[in-house]
């Protein structure tokens, strides 16, 4: 009777232990585990962790392309919205990201210290408006970048080279 009921245990010990393991693997993010690729960083941002409902659609166009994003609903980005329309320089940073000025401070945020490709943030220190399009494992330094939005279409926009008028306007 006793190997019997040693057999169930490790039985059911040994089925409690694949099903645990099927629901981690079924919740994970593949993508979130898979090395960057070229083709990665062309592919629209996914949604911001913690980020309620977008707050609104935005279109950016440069030099004839366009891309259209959508701004997370934070303070910061509420109150880059009230710039609409804005054009700005954007300069190269890294080959990782496009940042320009804006014509003033926007209301602040928290700042993070990592970004994804895809993602609009705002750099306090200098008023610049970030568009990063490839990540390379770069962190952002303290005060950290304050994450308003992503790109959802034509994020190729983003990566010519040079410097680029960037014109901003509601979708």
């Amino acid at each position: 009777m006793r190997p019997i009921i040693t057999a169930l245990v490790v039985l059911t010990t040994a089925v409690t232990a694949v099903a645990g393991l099927c629901a981690c693997a079924s919740t994970s993010d593949p993508a979130t585990n898979s090395p960057m690729t070229a083709s990665s960083a062309m592919q629209p941002a996914r949604a911001q962790p913690g980020q309620k409902e977008p707050f609104m659609q935005i279109r950016l166009r440069i030099d004839g392309a366009e891309a259209i994003a959508r701004l997370y609903d934070n303070a910061t980005a509420r109150d880059f919205a009230s710039l609409l329309p804005v054009t700005i320089t954007l300069h190269d940073l890294g080959g990782r990201e496009k940042a320009g000025p804006l014509p003033r401070e926007l209301a602040d945020g928290q700042g993070q210290s990592s970004y994804r490709a895809g993602q609009l943030g705002y750099w306090a220190p200098s008023s610049d408006l970030a568009i990063y399009y490839r990540e390379d494992g770069f962190t952002i330094p303290d005060p950290g970048i304050v994450m308003i939005g992503e790109i959802d279409t034509g994020l190729d926009a983003i990566t010519d080279d040079g410097n680029d008028t960037l014109t901003i306007t509601a979708a």
